[in-house]
């Protein structure tokens, strides 16, 4: 027999805690010990975490950095700005970069989109691009899905007299981009928002939610694409980003989307996680 190649780690359970939650919040005695071995011990944190209705989003200029990241686009809208969205190759950039040209759309601006190329310029902003966006006449760039740890190149851009406004999730490093005209990152220290687990695509979906004023729900099938390829915890804001995300992709008009779904083969049936 083949030694397993695995070892299963099974959680105890709690047994008067499972119960105390199924009459507090009545549920389905499974249903509770389920909840129970995720952490749950109060009703209504269970409840929450079941719904995932818009109730549980936060607010987006919780985010620090947001209200800064607003006012310099709405600057750039207002005096027709050539804006520059700089995202990133995988589906998590590519998800974020499709929300930012989507808003920008909505609210009028003048902008284009970078995507740099995986093999020729790898991950990130970098130096050629950066050149290339100054010779465009670009004012602006957002990154989305990258940026935090691009400090110099941030830098650089700032000397060519270009603004950088970036919006990502990866971890920040020692020194951040503090020549940026705004930063957001729900990881950033001493950031207050409470949800640290956002996708690109979920912050991304964050300034989306400032700009407009109301909750982007037209984006969230996008959203929620970036957040399922990025492997994000599926908890918190992120099951409301891919609950509402799921229920809109059934009847999606994102011709982009569809054409995935007929790629794949599932066009016309039921589209989950």
């Amino acid at each position: 027999m083949l030694p397993a190649k695995s070892k299963w780690s099974i959680r105890e359970l709690d047994t008067e805690a499972a119960e105390r939650l199924a009459q507090t919040g009545g549920f389905h005695p499974l249903l509770a010990k389920l909840l129970v071995i995720r952490g749950f011990r109060q009703a209504d944190e269970a409840k929450k975490f079941l719904q995932a209705d818009l109730e549980c989003l936060h607010h987006p200029f919780l985010l620090d950095g947001m209200a800064a990241a607003v006012d310099r686009i709405q600057k750039a809208i207002d005096q027709q700005q050539l804006i520059r969205i700089y995202g990133d190759y995988d589906a998590d950039g590519v998800s974020s970069t499709a929300i930012m040209v989507r808003l920008f759309r909505k609210l009028g601006a003048r902008f284009d989109y970078y995507i740099p190329h995986r093999t020729k310029e790898g991950y990130g902003l970098n130096l050629k691009a950066i050149e290339s966006a100054k010779q465009d006449g670009v004012s602006l760039i957002v990154t989305v899905d990258n940026g935090i740890s691009a400090k110099a190149e941030i830098e650089y851009a700032r000397s060519l007299g270009m603004d950088v406004v970036v919006t990502d999730h990866h971890e920040p490093p020692e020194e951040l981009p503090d020549q940026a005209a705004a930063c957001i990152n729900p990881r950033k220290p001493g950031c207050p928002y409470p949800f640290k687990g956002l996708a690109g695509a979920g912050v991304a979906w964050k300034l989306a939610h400032a700009l407009c004023g109301e909750i982007p729900e037209e984006l969230a099938e996008i959203a929620a694409l970036g957040t399922i390829a990025d492997l994000m915890p599926m908890t918190d804001e992120n099951r409301t980003i891919v609950t509402l995300g799921l229920k809109r992709m059934q009847t999606s008009r994102i011709p982009g989307l569809n054409a995935l779904f007929e790629l794949a083969g599932i066009a016309g049936q039921t589209i989950d996680e």
